[in-house]
């Protein structure tokens, strides 16, 4: 019995330990080489110019970080702005209101 045990132990662990050595040596196809170290090459910018381009164009951060748009003033009468939504609506538009609109 004790044979019959080992044995079964013995074909467990090579059926688990086969899925270890699956994976080949090489890389997949067109992978080759295994890394790349890139281009080196040398900054022509001085540390100043990097600073004053870094002050300039600062990223967005915080609440409130967007620019608005400039406003255009319309050229539309209020009567030409009424009449465009009443025919808007007539086509299927519909004017969401209120607190649950969006469901």
């Amino acid at each position: 019995m004790t044979k019959l045990y080992s044995t079964i132990a013995l074909a467990a662990g090579l059926m688990f330990a086969g899925s270890a050595f699956a994976a080949g040596t090489q890389p997949a196809a067109g992978n080759a080489p295994y890394f790349d170290e890139g281009q080196s090459m040398t900054s022509t910018l001085q540390r100043a110019d990097v600073r004053n381009a870094a002050i300039a164009h600062r990223p967005a951060s915080g609440m409130m970080n967007a620019t608005p748009a400039p406003d255009t003033p319309s050229t539309l009468t209020r009567a030409q702005v009424h009449a465009n939504t009443v025919q808007a609506i007539q086509n299927g538009f519909h004017v969401e209101s209120g607190n649950l609109t969006a469901l």
